[in-house]
């Protein structure tokens, strides 16, 4: 699970770093519509991730160990952040192209961020703590609580933008994630990608897992 944890963890990493290194260079009305759609299917990813934690995993983790704080740290942490997640989430749902400002929108980024890079770190091993726990069990626990992301967000939001923050040569390729059969990719790639196609030029690899060169990002840079 913790490997799991990482991995998810890292996709949001990516997304953030994508925005933050390429908003800077984003002025044309068309690509910062695409910006802020982005943006706010990073948000309601992050938000869908949470909510599988707090409403399903961190509650079956603490009745499995019998230990109702076994998770409250980090939950607290989630308290830390969300409120400036959401509101760069507002900002990118009710804000036009017109009346976007990049100065007003790093703002929002820099407030919480620091608060969601901890938690990011801090989580990994709370979860390797639970290593004195059949893998089995939490495991299950973790596709549980996976299976809700749909209550937060769209497939044909979520999907193109994991698969395309998703960096297969992490530690050498060693890892398979996420766990799905090969064929998925292109179903990302071909039918769930296609709605909001130009969103996708943000994602920092494409959809096989491949880094690849920021569209927006000067070559000089």
């Amino acid at each position: 699970m913790a490997t799991d944890m990482v991995h998810v963890h890292n996709m949001f990493l990516r997304a953030l770093n994508s925005i933050i290194l390429q908003s800077p260079h984003v002025v044309k009305p068309g690509d910062i519509a695409d910006l802020l759609a982005y943006t706010k299917t990073v948000v309601i990813t992050i938000d869908a991730h949470h909510f599988g934690e707090e409403e399903y995993l961190f509650p079956a983790l603490a009745a499995y160990t019998k230990n109702q704080d076994i998770m409250s740290a980090n939950q607290a942490q989630h308290a830390a952040f969300h409120a400036g997640l959401s509101r760069l989430g507002e900002y990118c749902k009710s804000t036009s192209p017109d009346e976007y400002s990049h100065t007003t929108f790093k703002g929002l980024i820099d407030a919480f961020a620091p608060s969601l890079y901890e938690h990011l770190r801090d989580e990994i091993p709370t979860i390797l703590a639970l290593k004195v726990y059949p893998s089995d069990e939490l495991r299950r626990m973790w596709v549980q609580a996976e299976k809700h992301i749909a209550d937060v967000g769209s497939y044909d939001e979520m999907l193109p933008l994991a698969f395309g923050c998703m960096d297969r040569g992490f530690e050498g390729g060693r890892h398979k994630f996420p766990p799905a059969p090969w064929w998925v990719a292109w179903v990302v790639r071909y039918w769930f990608a296609r709605r909001h196609q130009s969103v996708w030029r943000f994602n920092p690899c494409d959809m096989w897992g491949v880094p690849r060169p920021l569209t927006f990002l000067p070559i000089d840079i």
